[in-house]
């Protein structure tokens, strides 16, 4: 049997992601292209584009099984190549013949002879007609050929695939029943575990850190009962889901995601479809198809339909334009329509993943009539999106109304709420059974506002410290505008740094070490007003010493560091801190324990020795 090993894969210039050090186990499948498409105009994972016999076999294994750690799949195309399972591609008309294989050969030569090198074993499921794309002995007779009929080939692959050790993929989503579950949304909040904070450097070069998800930073315990992942992901240059053509690492194989964001069994993996990041253009740039098909190769609990959010307003070309009441209308009967063929897509693919259906509206009774019409489709669960910009009497309107709504349906589905907390409204929230949220608010606080940067046990805000970094473009011309030469700057910044450290250690004295932050504080051209307001909450948060109390991982590993607004390791590892604050917050409310003195249990020293 297979054993399922994580290990790097060959880039599309022949180089390897792998760490060194690191034996590489992994097996390659390469697969012809097929002439059944699926016909979506819009482009799609090449694994999901093609739908010949050998293409479904392999997404039926999957779907149950789950994809093998330590399987890469390539597939050689008629019009693209080699190319990895996952690189989204187009339609096209064009068959494989064998003078187009060897028209292929010369510009896939570098990458095969990598292969040959890299992969212990490699495994070919198509015709002959692909063979001269590959050189004559390629792998030097350690790559097998599946040969015979189609249906001999596909016995072959099928019995390949069986063995790898792989467990069954889970079919239910954990249920939380006595309490909301919340989630964490994630945008690649990754940290250098081993980032020297006394040295301010990272561990090594960006290839060899241990990089890591910021909720494992918690580990042993979570900050959350699961993480949300947008689809918006796919178009950026951040993220797990971040998409990049040919034979890149990130094509040959889905990211384990429960592996990368540290998730146990009990907790929750939703992917959505990022909405407000395309809330500007006239329609969403995902597919029905699309969506379904990466929750289900990903492994994703929870999958949202793909709704347009009904703004008043939108940015067309640098001018804000209002739209019409026709307009939005317009996008929340897109939005119902996609949640119909979303959900129909599912199930007709036979996806592992629960359907979620995105419910838009103008009003709390738009809400209501569409919450109403899901339900009556089958969806098992819903989400409200939209909330976010509005105020919390309107939300509270329209979850009133959906809650009040769903009432009078035979099966209720449960009900999320995108990007919403609004601690105000927990209460009524939790009154009108809402199932689950999401919400970055907690962990983005750690750097977006100057008098609530860290959430103490006690239940206080304090303001993180700020040491700006001399060497980041971002505040260096800033700095340089004071007219303080670079050389004085790097001297302020070290001084301010040191001040702070010895501080945290017990020694030097409270206004020495303000005296010291101050100096190179003001050189951010604040006024006199503004630098002795932040003197003021600096004095506070050193006096207190926040930090000292918090028996979390993050406070005890780096100390007065998660204090010190700088960088990414330490304001992501605040907000890690701060969201695992919140998460405590949501199971003292569950258990009827006051928030204020769960907290101080859970996270005290004296009381509790980890985290969570």
């Amino acid at each position: 049997m297979h054993k399922s090993v994580c290990s790097g894969s060959i880039l599309a210039d022949g180089k390897s992601n792998l760490r060194l050090g690191t034996e590489n186990l992994t097996d390659l499948l390469i697969l012809g292209c097929s002439a059944t498409k699926l016909a979506e105009l819009q482009p799609l994972p090449a694994l999901i584009r093609y739908d010949g016999p050998w293409y479904k076999d392999f997404r039926k294994h999957v779907r149950e099984r789950a994809w093998p750690a330590s399987l890469d799949v390539a597939i050689l195309s008629a019009e693209h190549g080699l190319i990895g399972a996952l690189s989204p591609i187009t339609n096209y008309d064009r068959r494989m013949t064998r003078d187009r294989a060897a028209e292929l050969a010369p510009r896939l030569l570098p990458i095969v002879e990598t292969w040959d090198q890299r992969y212990s074993n490699i495994h070919m499921c198509f015709g002959e007609d692909y063979l001269p794309a590959l050189p004559e002995g390629f792998a030097n007779g350690r790559a097998r050929h599946f040969k015979g009929q189609i249906g001999e080939k596909r016995q072959q692959l099928g019995a390949f695939l069986r063995s790898f050790d792989v467990q069954s993929r889970r079919s239910a989503v954990p249920p939380i029943s006595d309490r909301m579950a919340y989630l964490l949304p994630d945008w690649d909040d990754l940290l250098d575990l081993d980032f020297d904070f006394r040295k301010d450097s990272f561990s090594g070069p960006k290839c060899l850190r241990q990089e890591r998800h910021c909720s494992l930073v918690m580990q042993p315990g979570r900050i959350a009962d699961g993480v949300l992942v947008s689809l918006a992901q796919t178009r950026t240059s951040k993220g797990p889901l971040k998409y990049v053509g040919g034979v890149d690492s990130r094509t040959l194989r889905p990211l384990n995601l429960r592996t990368h964001y540290g998730l146990d069994d009990s907790q929750i993996l939703f992917g959505d479809c990022g909405a407000f990041s395309y809330v500007h253009e006239d329609a969403p740039p995902l597919t029905s198809e699309y969506a379904v098909s990466l929750y289900d190769l990903y492994n994703f609990d929870l999958g949202a339909s793909i709704d347009h959010i009904p703004v008043m307003e939108r940015v067309i070309d640098g001018k804000t334009v209002r739209l019409t009441e026709s307009e939005r209308n317009g996008r929340v009967a897109l939005t119902v329509a996609n949640a119909a063929k979303f959900l129909e897509m599912a199930r007709r693919r036979g996806a592992r993943f629960t359907p979620v259906g995105t419910v838009q509206g103008l009003s709390p009774q738009d809400y209501a009539a569409n919450a109403t019409l899901y339900a009556q489709l089958g969806y098992e669960r819903i989400a409200l999106g939209g909330l976010v910009p509005l105020q919390d009497g309107l939300i509270l309107e329209i979850v009133k109304a959906v809650a009040e709504a769903l009432q009078r349906v035979r099966r209720r589905p449960d009900m999320h709420l995108f990007g919403v907390f609004r601690p105000k409204l927990q209460g009524e929230f939790r009154r009108l059974g809402i199932a689950s949220f999401d919400s970055a608010t907690y962990f983005r606080k750690a750097w977006l506002r100057s008098g609530q940067n860290y959430l103490a046990p006690s239940g206080e805000w304090y303001s993180a410290i700020r040491v700006p970094i001399t060497s980041d473009p971002r505040t260096r011309a800033q700095l340089l505008r004071s007219g303080t030469p670079i050389e004085e700057l790097e001297g302020l910044e070290a001084a301010a740094l040191a001040a702070l450290h010895d501080f945290g250690d017990g020694g030097t004295a409270l206004q020495a070490t303000l005296d010291a932050i101050e100096a190179y504080d003001r050189q951010l051209t604040r006024s006199s007003e503004d630098a002795t307001g932040m003197r003021r909450l600096y004095e506070r948060t050193l006096r207190d010493r926040p930090w000292d109390s918090c028996g979390c991982s993050v406070c005890r590993a780096i100390g007065i560091d998660v204090l010190i607004f700088r960088g990414s390791n330490r304001n992501k590892r605040r907000g890690a801190h701060n969201t695992a604050m919140l998460y405590q917050s949501v199971l003292a409310a569950s258990s009827g324990t006051s928030d204020k003195n769960h907290k101080g249990e859970l996270w005290r020293r004296h009381r509790q020795p980890r985290c969570i």
